[in-house]
């Protein structure tokens, strides 16, 4: 008699992230905390993590996230929140243990947990002729191949994304309406436009559908 066949193995999606030259933020430790507190907030309330962001050294944190695809909403999300402060936003997909244990670091493992230390590894000491500060690492050659080559393009139209910019970006995250942008913001409605446009939110908003698109497809 065949034994039925095994099930094959969940596929997580591990975050880890740490903020370039922490050393010379002031108050860092305070900043960090803040800025975490609200991630977690939000992606709790949105169940876009299993359990909340793990703090794994200094100017390091650490999260499985819920579903793959919810991989770029969160990293944009963390993009804004922690502006101005840079992160390296390492990803790794792959089978993974403990995933809802707190804290992740000392109760979870796995490939996910191994491919996003080597992506973390690259952006920190890896070669690229232009800034990269996010990286994928997903077993699979060609899916490294197109989120690491959109999220290249992504990291270098944020590289001059302003305060004012950025915040009208969250609020459109938000409200979903530039009209309703506006009155939360007290802008003109030609401001909030302007400061869309030349955010790119759009590209960001097109970026980030097709790569949950690719990610759900492929995972």
């Amino acid at each position: 008699m065949k034994s039925a066949p095994s099930a094959a193995p969940v596929r997580h999606a591990v975050v880890t992230a740490d903020v370039v030259d922490s050393r010379r933020v002031a108050s860092f430790r305070s900043i960090r905390d803040r800025k975490l507190k609200a991630a977690t907030a939000l992606h709790t309330k949105h169940q876009l993590i299993l359990s909340p962001y793990t703090i794994t050294a200094w100017d390091e944190f650490q999260a499985v996230v819920s579903q793959p695809g919810h991989l770029p909403r969160l990293i944009l999300d963390l993009r804004r929140i922690f502006f101005p402060l840079e992160l390296r936003i390492a990803v790794g997909l792959g089978a993974a243990s403990g995933v809802r244990r707190n804290p992740i670091n000392i109760h979870a493992g796995g490939e996910a947990f191994e491919r996003a230390r080597r992506a973390a590894d690259w952006l920190k000491f890896g070669s690229s002729k232009f800034r990269v500060l996010t990286r994928f690492e997903t077993g699979s050659t060609t899916l490294n191949i197109v989120a690491n080559t959109i999220y290249g393009l992504q990291d270098s139209l944020l590289e001059k994304t302003t305060a004012r910019q950025w915040a009208t970006i969250g609020t459109q995250l938000q409200t979903g309406s530039q009209d309703l942008t506006a009155r939360k913001l007290r802008l003109r409605a030609s401001t909030v436009s302007r400061n869309l446009r030349r955010g790119h939110y759009w590209q960001l908003i097109e970026a980030a559908r097709a790569m949950e698109s690719i990610l759900n497809a492929n995972l």
